[in-house]
């Protein structure tokens, strides 16, 4: 019997280095591969792509457009530090006008974000007092 025939009768494909008394199941196998790639994917690149909404509306350093509150990025999302126990996070951004990088950091302390480059806050109506 050829060596497909004998995964049609099975179902399933079992790997050389599946070892059944230290994995159980197959599943558990997969399982096990599975959060060691997700493993060393964090430990070579820290970042997750997230989407971010504009909290606010900003000005592009770059061109001086004006990005509104609501627009949606695919942003690089990383842990900057910690305030307390709370994360700081950083997201990395390209504004849609001139493609330049812009960097927006979470503010636990006062229940905000920051505009670290790229970008300047507008002072709204509710900014203003």
């Amino acid at each position: 019997m050829s060596s497909l025939a004998a995964v049609g009768a099975d179902g399933y494909y079992y790997p050389p280095d599946y070892d059944g008394n230290k994995h159980r199941s197959l599943r558990g196998y997969n399982k096990v591969q599975s959060t060691r790639k997700l493993k060393t994917q964090k430990k070579e690149k820290a970042s997750l792509v997230v989407r971010f909404e504009m909290p606010y509306n900003v000005s592009c350093c770059g061109c001086g457009k004006t990005i509104a509150k609501g627009v949606r990025f695919n942003a690089e999302k990383r842990q900057h530090g910690a305030y307390y126990t709370t994360k700081i996070w950083t997201f990395r951004m390209k504004t849609p006008c001139c493609k330049s990088v812009m960097e927006i950091r979470t503010d636990p302390k006062n229940t905000d974000y920051i505009v670290v480059e790229g970008a300047k806050r507008m002072a709204a109506a509710e900014d203003r007092g």
